[in-house]
C-alpha cells in the first residue's frame, strides 16, 4: 500500500480505498445528472474532472496526500520494472515527473490523457516521465494497451515496494516532479499545478511549495 507521512499502511490502504469509493460515486452521480439534461458527453467529462479535482482537494490528495518533501534530496527510483519506455534516473541533469497510479482507480483514469500531453511537450526538452504502480504486469499490460495512444509515457512496477515506501504517498494519482539538482520541486495532483512546475525545474528556479 502506498504510505503518507507518518500513516500506518493500513491507514494508507483505508485513504486509498476511500477515495476511490467517493471518486466514483461522484463520476457515476454526474455522468447520471448530465444524461437527464442531455448534455454532450464533453461537458459530461468536463464536469467529471472538476467535480473530481474539487474532490482531490478537500481531500488532501492534491499535496501527494501526505508529508511535505519539497527542496529534499529525492527517493531513489532503483528497483523499478519497466513496462514501456526508458528508466528515468535522478541525479543526472534532467527533470523528472514522477507518478503513482493503480488501474482501478477512476481519478487516475481521468489523469493519465492530462499526463500523457505533458510528457509528449516537455519531453523533448529534457522532462523524464514515469508512472508507477505497484500492480502485477498482467493486471497493468491490458490496462496501457486500451488506453492506447493517451497512455505513451514510461510505466515501471514496483515489485518490491522500495520505491513507493519512499515517496510521501497517502492518495492517487500522485505526482512528484525532481529538479535538475535531484531535489523534489513539486508535490501534489497530477491536474493541480504540475506544468508550471516543470517549467519552473525546467529553468531551475527555487522549488516550489507543493500543491494544497
Amino acid at each position: 500500500t502506498f504510505q503518507g507521512g507518518g500513516a500506518t499502511p493500513k491507514l494508507a490502504n483505508k485513504m486509498v480505498q476511500m477515495q476511490s469509493v467517493i471518486s466514483m460515486g461522484a463520476v457515476f452521480l454526474i455522468s447520471r445528472i448530465c444524461t437527464h439534461f442531455e448534455q454532450p458527453f464533453y461537458v459530461t467529462l468536463a464536469c467529471q474532472i472538476a467535480v473530481i479535482g474539487l474532490l482531490m482537494k478537500f481531500m488532501g490528495s492534491m499535496g501527494g496526500g501526505g508529508k511535505d518533501i519539497t527542496g529534499e534530496e529525492a527517493p531513489s527510483l532503483t528497483g523499478l520494472s519497466y513496462l514501456q519506455g526508458s528508466a528515468a534516473k535522478v541525479g543526472k541533469g534532467r527533470v523528472i515527473v514522477v507518478e503513482f497510479w493503480a488501474t482501478w482507480c477512476p481519478p487516475c483514469k481521468t489523469s493519465i490523457p492530462h499526463i500523457d500531453t505533458a510528457f509528449k511537450t516537455y519531453h523533448p526538452q529534457g522532462v523524464d516521465f514515469v508512472g508507477i504502480t505497484k500492480e502485477e504486469p498482467g493486471v497493468v499490460l491490458p490496462f496501457i494497451h486500451k488506453m492506447k495512444e493517451t497512455f505513451t509515457y514510461p510505466v515501471a512496477t514496483d515489485p518490491g515496494g522500495a520505491v513507493s515506501a519512499g515517496f510521501p504517498v497517502a492518495g492517487i494519482p500522485a505526482a512528484f516532479v525532481i529538479g535538475k539538482d535531484g531535489k523534489v520541486a513539486w508535490q501534489g495532483h497530477p491536474m493541480g499545478g504540475m506544468e508550471a512546475a516543470i517549467e519552473a525545474a525546467l529553468k531551475g528556479e527555487a522549488p516550489k511549495l507543493k500543491d494544497t
